[in-house]
């Protein structure tokens, strides 16, 4: 009873953030970047909490139960990288080009509106469906653990309550709640890694887990994999581009980057020892992705414990709920805005916003209780991004000779190959040797990894064969334009650059 009375005290106090976001949102902007005004706090707190989303860590230590301590740590620290790579890369070239969502910087940068919706459904798909449907079943199971009831009952609920807020508040309710629930989420981390340490240092930090050796040969494929398609794959990341897409300036959007890349990575060893200490504490579990639940229930005082389920379970519902509100950006901007309905009236664009939202919290729904794993939709996710959407985001901000038709063709080639080889294997050599050979050999067999130096071959490749036109060769210009990295949010009359427009 603890645990409800907490958690409902949680949803006033959302409901409430939900409600001054209402009073603040009039179009489709508001709602979806919280008319580009975010400053430098909300911005860091909000990227935090999605860096630290519930079900992401407990998948982290449900890999360092099963494989060990590198593997459990693996998640977090490239989750942390690619916010600092991503900082590096793209923060400040999408908020010069103004972009609604990630997705605009394909469109904007190499001048094709087609381009960009292409680019948008690919990432709809990947985290307003299957990232969606990871982060629902983790959130599910926190509410399993302080209602009591059913995984199905469990999922609608959590669903439910964070549509809610999604549709009332976007992106603003969103960004707001989660500067609370990141310094939560910390603290419950740290606490439980410290009760951990204190309690049972004899089962942590055990020198068969933590050798490093063991990562540079063919047992330490499954850390690489699990960490590159994260640092680099994740680059791409659709609700992390709308947290900066939303920040005030292009300043903002990089500090805020680096400064919650770093918070997580230095925290990032505490899933793998947390998943080894488990491994004694709860032998032979079925599912190790839920044993934090397990043990700030059976090792925490009932209020602690109760705070501590609220704190996680908040974590989980502003997480799904950016990844909503992402979706819904991508569909509103690059889908109908710019080939359904250019001049919309706002009242109904706003509407057309809101239900997108709900019908990416219903497909994300159906999934998950389809899988019921979070690691398994969550790779599934990354996976797709990486091998489709890296090159063009990576190369795009450094090198002006990518060209458009070398992006259509990466993007292509990469989703291509990652369903065919998924069904019938990647091809190539299978090394018995157990040493860094057996360990390429290992990596290169991942869809995932393989696909992603594939089309990275076809966009240089193309791009040496087909040369940009003088429309891209612009929009890199303004893209490097540092001018612009202190201007403040733009008008919302501008909120859409036509490909080729100069900014002044």
């Amino acid at each position: 009873m603890i645990a409800i009375f907490t958690f409902c005290l949680y949803l006033i106090f959302i409901y409430y953030i939900g409600f001054k976001g209402y009073q603040r949102i009039n179009t489709a902007e508001d709602l979806i970047v919280a008319g580009w005004s975010m400053p430098l706090y909300v911005v860091t707190g909000s990227l935090v909490a999605a860096l630290l989303a519930a079900p992401f860590f407990f998948a982290a230590v449900g890999s360092g139960y099963n494989d060990g301590g590198f593997e459990g740590t693996a998640t977090m620290a490239g989750l942390g990288t690619c916010m600092i790579l991503g900082a590096l890369i793209w923060t400040k070239p999408l908020r010069r080009l103004k972009g609604w969502t990630i997705a605009d910087y394909y469109g904007l940068r190499y001048a094709s509106k087609k381009l960009g919706a292409y680019t948008g459904s690919v990432m709809a798909v990947a985290f307003g469906l299957f990232n969606a449907g990871a982060l629902t079943v983790g959130g599910t199971y926190i509410i399993q653990n302080i209602f009591g009831i059913g995984f199905i009952p469990a999922a609608i609920l959590f669903v439910s309550l964070t549509v809610i807020y999604s549709v009332v508040g976007g992106l603003w309710a969103v960004a707001y709640t989660e500067i609370v629930q990141g310094l939560f989420a910390i603290v419950g981390i740290l606490g439980i890694a410290l009760v951990i340490i204190l309690k049972y240092h004899d089962f942590t930090f055990n020198p068969n887990w933590w050798n490093v050796s063991h990562l540079f040969n063919k047992g330490g494929a499954g850390f690489w994999s699990l960490y590159l398609i994260l640092a680099l794959g994740d680059i791409p990341a659709a609700d992390l581009g709308q947290r900066v897409a939303a920040a005030k300036n292009p300043r903002v959007a990089y500090l805020s980057m680096i400064i919650a890349g770093s918070i997580v990575i230095s925290i990032s060893w505490i899933p793998g020892m947390l998943g080894e200490a488990f491994k004694t504490i709860f032998p032979h579990s079925s599912n190790p992705e839920t044993l934090m639940l397990a043990f700030a229930q059976g090792y925490f005082p009932p209020v602690i414990s109760a705070i501590f389920l609220t704190a996680m379970a908040a974590m989980g519902m502003s997480t799904l709920a950016a990844c909503y509100v992402a979706a819904s950006g991508i569909v509103t901007k690059n889908i109908y805005l710019d080939f359904i309905n250019p001049n919309p009236d706002p009242k109904k664009l706003l509407l057309f916003s809101r239900l997108a939202i709900v019908v990416s919290a219903m497909l994300g729904l159906a999934l998950s209780l389809g899988f019921q794993k979070i690691i398994n939709l969550a790779y599934l996710a990354w996976d797709i991004v990486f091998v489709t959407l890296f090159w063009p985001l990576v190369l795009g901000p450094f090198w002006k000779r990518v060209s458009t038709p070398a992006v259509w063709a990466s993007i292509t080639a990469g989703l291509i190959y990652y369903i065919l080889t998924s069904i019938f294997s990647v091809p190539g050599p299978v090394s018995g040797s157990s040493g860094f050979w057996g360990l390429i050999t290992e990596l290169w067999h991942n869809p995932g990894l393989s696909g992603a130096v594939v089309s990275g071959l076809v966009i240089v490749i193309t791009s040496l064969i087909i040369p940009p036109t003088e429309e891209v060769l612009e929009m890199h210009r303004i893209e490097k334009d540092k001018t612009l990295d202190e201007l403040q949010s733009f008008e919302k009359k501008e909120s859409y650059i036509e490909p080729g427009t100069k900014i002044i």
